[in-house]
């Protein structure tokens, strides 16, 4: 597992901030991104979806590895679709971990940056008020094959939308990932920054068994927003 980084510049923020972005943990052990994300010494921690596993039925780990993040820096949680599908753990077990929960809402960090989180297949006009503010917008979105579908034309105030689910493309030969849920063979947003608004991390754990991560490393991101010298 690695570090990955990123570097956004905005003149809507008042000073530099660091996030720690992690994503699809599915239940594995998470003692090597606690250290990881504990070495960035991010400002917040944000996490976009499947800290569960439906298809084996696993959650044990979900709740502590929670709790073991909110011991670093203030947390953000959005749902993905294994939270959706496989709804073993509460909105009221995520809250009381000291996590905010974003379940088609939003918060506000130091006056300065929205931090919102689109739950899967739910309404979307809550959007629309979202990003009808000032401050630097990030949207968590579990999904990026949402970015073309009904974000990066309908919605083109909000700043940045951060995503998971692909798991990079899960096999990539030439930066290429081979296949995606959602988006299918050879898909487009499986690793790295869009048009300067869509990042999309590779994830925390392989979930393709029996089939392996190839050129594909698992990675916890450590996102930078600047603020832009004028």
């Amino acid at each position: 597992m690695k570090i990955t980084e990123y570097t956004i510049s905005s003149n809507e923020i008042k000073k530099d901030y660091v996030f720690a972005v992690l994503s699809d943990l599915h239940n594995r052990d998470y003692t090597e991104v606690i250290n990881l994300t504990k070495s960035i010494n991010p400002d917040a921690i944000l996490i976009v979806g499947d800290i569960v596993d439906r298809h084996r039925k696993w959650h044990d780990k979900a709740i502590p590895f929670l709790k073991d993040c909110v011991q670093i820096a203030p947390t953000y949680f959005s749902y993905g679709n294994h939270e959706v599908k496989y709804p073993m753990i509460t909105a009221e077990d995520i809250q009381n971990t000291g996590v905010t929960l974003l379940d088609n809402s939003w918060t506000l960090l130091c006056n300065d940056i929205l931090i919102g989180g689109q739950t899967p297949k739910a309404e979307t006009d809550w959007l629309r008020e979202f990003e009808d503010n000032e401050q630097f917008s990030i949207l968590l979105d579990h999904h990026p094959e949402h970015y073309k579908e009904y974000l990066k034309e309908q919605h083109p105030e909000i700043d940045l939308i951060i995503s998971g689910h692909a798991h990079g493309g899960q096999i990539r030969i030439k930066n290429q990932g081979l296949f995606s849920p959602g988006q299918g063979p050879f898909p487009k947003y499986t690793k790295g920054l869009y048009d300067d608004r869509l990042l999309v991390t590779t994830g925390l754990a392989n979930t393709g068994d029996p089939i392996p991560r190839i050129n594909n490393e698992p990675e916890v991101v450590k996102l930078i927003i600047r603020k832009e010298q004028i």
